[in-house]
C-alpha cells in the first residue's frame, strides 16, 4: 500500500486555488483536483499492509496544538526555468514545520527524507512553459487562513484518471 501523511485544507480555499488554473495555458499541465489537494507532511511510499498499524501507532504518539495556517503566494519547483510543479505556499510561523519534523522523526526509516516544504500542489507540468507573468501576478496573493486541527495517514491508489486518496487514520490536536 502507498501511504503519506498530510493536513487537509478547507474546500473553499482549494476551490480558490483551482480557479487559478483558468489563467494558465492548459496544454502540458495536469491540474490537481481540488478534492486531492493537501499539505503533505511526509511521503512514505509503498509499505507492506501489515506495517500500517505500526506507522499509525508511531503517529499517535505525536502531540500538537491546533496550527494557524495561511495560504499565500504561488511558486514552482524546481525553478522558473524548469517548472515541474506549481504550488501555493503555506505559512504557519514555523508550527507546521515543527509538526512535519515530529512526523519525520516518528517515522524515521519509512519513506523519503526530503526536507519539508509547506506547500499545496495545484498543478504538475509535463512540458516547458513560460509562467513568469502568472507567477509575478500571484507571488504575493493571500488565498485565506485556516486552522489545522488534525492530520491524516492517507492511502493513495494510482489510477489512470489520477490518484484516489482515502484516510487510513486521523490524528487530532490536543
Amino acid at each position: 500500500m502507498r501511504l503519506f501523511v498530510a493536513v487537509h485544507v478547507p474546500d473553499a480555499l482549494k476551490e480558490k486555488l483551482a480557479a487559478l488554473g483558468k489563467e494558465i495555458e492548459q496544454d502540458g499541465i495536469r491540474f490537481v483536483k481540488p478534492g486531492n489537494m493537501h499539505l503533505t507532511l511526509k511521503f512514505i511510499g509503498e509499505v507492506d499492509e501489515g506495517e500500517a498499524p505500526e506507522i499509525e501507532e508511531k503517529l499517535r504518539a505525536i502531540s500538537f496544538a491546533p496550527i494557524s495556517c495561511s495560504l499565500k503566494g504561488i511558486g514552482v519547483f524546481p525553478n522558473e526555468n524548469y517548472i515541474r510543479v506549481v504550488w501555493a505556499g503555506c505559512e504557519s510561523g514555523g508550527k507546521l514545520e515543527a509538526l512535519a519534523k515530529d512526523v519525520m522523526d516518528a517515522l524515521h526509516g519509512y519513506g523519503d527524507s526530503r526536507p519539508f516544504s509547506a506547500h499545496l500542489t495545484i498543478a504538475r507540468v509535463k512540458r516547458k512553459l513560460g509562467l513568469k507573468d502568472f507567477l509575478q501576478k500571484h507571488k504575493d496573493d493571500v488565498f485565506g487562513d485556516f486552522e489545522a486541527k488534525e492530520f491524516h495517514l492517507i492511502k493513495s491508489v494510482l489510477k489512470p484518471g489520477g490518484p484516489e486518496y482515502s484516510a487510513v487514520a486521523r490524528f487530532e490536536a490536543k
